[in-house]
């Protein structure tokens, strides 16, 4: 398995930090991560609903980039 495998749920978890940073962060991250990431697509889609901006933006921006439909 490869580190971004490893990290993915530790990012998941970072969503729902209560700092916005943090959770900005997370969304971010995952993103970069990319496909390898679709494990957190329901969390991200939640995190759409994120009272910060950014956060919302961040997570909409990963949704992109990660294709839940590859294997």
């Amino acid at each position: 398995r490869r580190a971004s495998d490893h990290s993915v749920p530790v990012l998941i978890e970072a969503l729902k930090d209560e700092d916005f940073r943090v959770r900005g962060s997370a969304a971010e991250a995952l993103g970069h991560i990319g496909p390898i990431a679709k494990d957190a697509v329901p969390d991200l889609i939640e995190a759409l609903k994120d009272k910060d901006a950014d956060v919302r933006s961040y997570a909409a921006e990963a949704l992109g980039k990660i294709d839940p439909l590859r294997p």
